[in-house]
Formats: structure tokens, C-alpha cells, sequence
């Protein structure tokens, strides 16, 4: 199979590419390196993709990509993070509306079979969980609205098309930083003598999901053909109980973690996705033990030289 992965240099796209090598796909990868800084998450299989240093949202980098035609397209390239977007909203409208119109332009012009769009559990807004795919949607950050729009423009593109929502993927491939994710962040926060967790809103709960589940239903794409698909677990996690867990994994007393007033760009105080149809189309959900994906996280981390201090 011949497949085109944006964003391929990232966390979960490095994490992808790596499957869909070891499978015996042929890989092109297309990434400005703006998040990663570096191809370091996918060099021990640098020998065996192409990788094309491109900006989607420039459409001659993406000129660049020959002829196909290929199998699949996934498109995971984005501007990330919501408070990023409430303070740079133009960014989010470039790469994730305009990149992604390029990205479905290149689509079209080499040939395309599936083309899998990575959609946002952000673009449900503050809505009732379990947040259903035929439920309300009431985005508000830029970075909402503008994946929202991206699946708008996907279902209306003409190609065939598979979009899955992701609910707060975490694991290995993951660093911390501002603007990225508070697994990575909260671990990084314990690397520091007087560091500490801090939370966001007593009430606040997430649906964290294992990235290595994620690219398994995303290697399963075609069981989505024409849908929109939740990848989540299904289970609401207090983000209270996610401290306290690193806080046992690295052996740290509970005076380490810091109860604070919800960020005012953050409405959403719950999260949590609808599984239902992902278990009907795909046949399972992922289900990878969260203290067992926070460990392999942890180590990782501290093996890519992100923390000084290993898991307990």
C-alpha cells in the first residue's frame, strides 16, 4: 500500500508511520518539523520512507509530492493546542483550514483512495458527555472551530473519506512544552525540585487514550468509510486522579499537587467520547490500562531526555 502521512514527524504521526513501515507500506511523509524541531521521533525508519520538508500551508511545498496514486492520505499536520489558538486564532485558520483545503487539492491531484482526516474531541465544545458523533457541537476556541471546519470541507471534497475524533491521546512520542499536553507537561512539572502538578478546576475529567490504540483503529481506517468516529475509551478520568497517579508512579507525596481555578479560555470542564459506534464499525475499543500507558510514557520521557528522574 502507498500512503501519504502530514504530519508524520509529530507524536502520533511518527507513532503511525512506524506501524505502517513495520506493515511493509511505502510511506511518504510531509512535515514542516514546526513542532518536533527535528525528524529524531521517526529516524530508526528514515531509511525506509520518503520525507518531504513541506508546509501545508504553502500548496507548492506540497507540489512536491509525486504522482500517485496512493491508497490512503491521513492528515494529522495541524496547528495543536487550544489557549494557542485563543492567542494566535490566524495560525489555527491557515493550517487548519487553508492547509487542509492544500492537502485535499494534492489529494485529488495524486490520486487518492482513502484520505483520513484527524478530527478534535475540542470541536464538541461544552456539551453533555458522553459527547456523541450525531450530538451538538458548540465549538468556541479558534482551534475547535477550525478542525470542525476541516471535516466540513473533507465530507464535501468528493473524495472518500474517513474522520476520527481523538479524545487526549497520550504516550511514548509525546514531549512536554508550552501549549502541548498535560500528561507530558504534569510529568515534566515533577523533574523540578519545587515543581508541582497543577490542576486546572477540582471537576475537570478527560478521556485519555493510548496512542498506540489510536494508530491501531487508524491503521483500521476503511471500517470508517464515510463516517465520523470517535477514538476514545470511553471513560472519564478526573484530572485530580491523573495527579495523583503520577504522583504514585513517581513515589511524590499529594502536597506536590495544586488545586487551581479553571483557565478562562477553557469552558469544558468534562470530557469524555461515545464509543458506541467506534465499537460497532471497528469491533473494539481501546482499552490499554492507564497507569500501564502513563508508565511507558514516563520512561520515555526520560529515556528521549525530557526528565532527569525515572518512574518508581
Amino acid at each position: 500500500m502507498k500512503v501519504i502521512v502530514t504530519g508524520g514527524a509529530g507524536f502520533i504521526g511518527s507513532n503511525l508511520v512506524r506501524a505502517l513501515v513495520a506493515a511493509g507500506h511505502e510511506v511518504v511523509v510531509v512535515d514542516n518539523l514546526a513542532a518536533s524541531c527535528s525528524t529524531r521521533l521517526i529516524d530508526d525508519v528514515w531509511d525506509r520512507i520518503t520525507f518531504i520538508h513541506g508546509d501545508i500551508r504553502l500548496a507548492e511545498d506540497l507540489e512536491r509530492v509525486a504522482e500517485g496514486p496512493f491508497d490512503r492520505v491521513y492528515h494529522l499536520a495541524a496547528s495543536f493546542a487550544n489557549e494557542l489558538s485563543m492567542e494566535y486564532p490566524t495560525i489555527d485558520m491557515r493550517s487548519n483550514i487553508e492547509g487542509t483545503l492544500n492537502v485535499l487539492a494534492m489529494a485529488r491531484r495524486v490520486g487518492c483512495g482513502l484520505f483520513v482526516y484527524t478530527g478534535s474531541s475540542s470541536s464538541y465544545g461544552d456539551v453533555p458527555v458522553p459527547f456523541d458523533e450525531d450530538g451538538p457541537t458548540r465549538p468556541y476556541t479558534p482551534y475547535a472551530i477550525s478542525k470542525q471546519v476541516g471535516e466540513t470541507y473533507i465530507r464535501s471534497s468528493g473524495l472518500d473519506f474517513a474522520i476520527f475524533r481523538l479524545f487526549n491521546v497520550y504516550g511514548p512520542g509525546d514531549p512536554p512544552g508550552r501549549y502541548r499536553n498535560a500528561v507530558p507537561n504534569m510529568i515534566q512539572a515533577l523533574d523540578c525540585a519545587e515543581g508541582g502538578i497543577r490542576i486546572f478546576g477540582e471537576e475537570a475529567t478527560r478521556d485519555f487514550t493510548y496512542v498506540d490504540d489510536v494508530v491501531r483503529v487508524l491503521l483500521d481506517a476503511p471500517r470508517a468509510l464515510g463516517e465520523v468516529i470517535n477514538i476514545g475509551t470511553g471513560v472519564e478520568i478526573p484530572i485530580v486522579d491523573l495527579g495523583r497517579r503520577l504522583l504514585d508512579l513517581f513515589d511524590m507525596p499529594e502536597s506536590r499537587m495544586h488545586l487551581e481555578a479553571p483557565r478562562s479560555w477553557d469552558r469544558v470542564v468534562r470530557r469524555c467520547a461515545s464509543v458506541d459506534r467506534l465499537r460497532s464499525r471497528v469491533g473494539w475499543v481501546p482499552d490499554t490500562p492507564f497507569d500501564q500507558g502513563l508508565r511507558r510514557a514516563a520512561e520515555w520521557m526520560f529515556e528521549a531526555g525530557h526528565i532527569r528522574r525515572k518512574p518508581a
